[in-house]
Formats: C-alpha cells, structure tokens, sequence
C-alpha cells in the first residue's frame, strides 16, 4: 500500500501545478477578522477535499457545480468496492471519498439536476438509470427546506444584529 500523499497524488494525476499550490476551495492567507468571517468548520473543509478527489478519480461521474448529473442508486456500494482493490489509495483518503459522498450528494446544486426523467450516471460516466418522480419529489423537497433554513438562519442573524440579546 501507497502512503503518498493526497498533494501527491493529486500532482501524479495532473490536477495540481507544484508542491505550493493550494487546493481551489482553500483560501488565501490572511489575517482573521473574527468578528466579520467564521472560519470553515473541519468537517466542512474534510467534505470539501473528499469532493475534490472524487472529481480526480472520477472526472466522468464528480463533477463541478454547471455540470453535476444525478448519480446512481447504490453508487456508495459501487465506490467502496472499487476502493478496496486500489492499494495505490491511502486508507484515509479512501475513507475521505466514501464520507465526502453524501456532501456532494446533498448538495443544493446536486438536488436541482434531479429532475424527473434525468438520467444518472455510473462511477465511469455511463447511464445507470433515470430518475423517478419520487426520486425527483424528494430532492425538490430537500432543497426547499435547505433554501428555507437558510433563509430562517439569515432572518434571525439579521434579527440579532437590529435587537442584540440582553
């Protein structure tokens, strides 16, 4: 088994530059105003990596935001056993792209591209099926109630800043 690196793997792959280079979603450096921007969460950037690789490994099925495709059903089972015959993989990396799965899956951009009739792609790209109009009754759901707690989230964020707590 292969304990390189992601940022080598990554560059064995041609998705980065040079040994400096950052990943896309990272931010640059600089200083933190603490009162105007959070820092992302752990779990956050961990999914956000996850995603990344997915899209290395699988540039056919893991796309970018404009070009997301539903993916098939049982497409976890799918990624697991191919994994667990890829020793050139690091065991955390592997369980990076396994978890970082649901991230990508849940999505806001992922729920609006499973609509009904789309067709869902395997871990090569290929068709593996279409979504049904429950499939697709389900995802509008999800995505309104992510647009409305987010919503909620703002409105009280505002709602704190006009009447601070006492």
């Amino acid at each position: 088994m292969s304990n390189a690196s992601l940022k080598e793997q990554l560059q064995t792959l041609g998705l980065s530059s040079s040994k400096n280079e950052k990943p896309r979603y990272a931010k640059k450096n600089r200083p933190a105003d603490k009162d105007n921007k959070k820092q992302k969460p752990a779990w956050l950037e961990q999914a956000q990596y996850g995603v990344e690789l997915l899209k290395a490994y699988f540039p056919a099925c893991f796309k970018e935001i404009k070009e997301i495709q539903p993916v098939k059903v049982g497409i976890k089972q799918d990624l697991a056993k191919f994994l667990s015959t890829r020793d050139n993989i690091v065991i955390s990396d592997k369980a990076c792209m396994v978890s970082s799965l649901a991230y990508y899956v849940n999505s806001p951009a992922y729920h609006k591209q499973v609509i009904e009739g789309a067709t869902r792609v395997d871990l090569d790209g290929n068709p593996a099926g279409v979504v049904t109009p429950e499939e697709a009754k389900y995802s509008e759901e999800c995505r309104k109630t992510k647009l409305q707690k987010k919503s909620n989230k703002q409105n009280q964020s505002d709602l704190e800043k006009v009447e601070p707590s006492k």
